[in-house]
C-alpha cells in the first residue's frame, strides 16, 4: 500500500469516477489516503475523457478536485 496527498489522483473526485459511487475499493481509498501499488483507474476529468487515460493513485495533474468525504 502506498500513502496518498491531496493533489494525486487517488484522491481526487476524478479518479474512477466512471464506477457507481458506492464502489467499496473507492471508498476505501479515499477514508485511508492508501491504495495499492499496481492500481490502474480511469480518469474521468472532462478535459481528458477523450484520451480514456488510465492513472495510478499517485498520479496527479492540474485538475484535481477533491473528492466527497466518504
Amino acid at each position: 500500500m502506498i500513502a496518498l496527498h491531496d493533489g494525486q489522483c487517488g484522491l481526487c473526485a476524478h479518479f474512477g469516477e466512471t464506477h457507481r459511487t458506492s464502489d467499496q475499493k473507492l471508498i476505501q481509498i479515499n477514508s485511508t489516503k492508501s491504495a495499492p501499488e499496481d492500481l490502474l483507474d480511469d480518469c474521468g476529468h472532462p478535459r481528458h475523457s477523450s484520451l480514456h487515460l488510465k492513472v495510478t493513485p499517485l498520479s496527479g495533474c492540474d485538475g484535481f478536485a477533491p473528492a466527497m468525504a466518504a
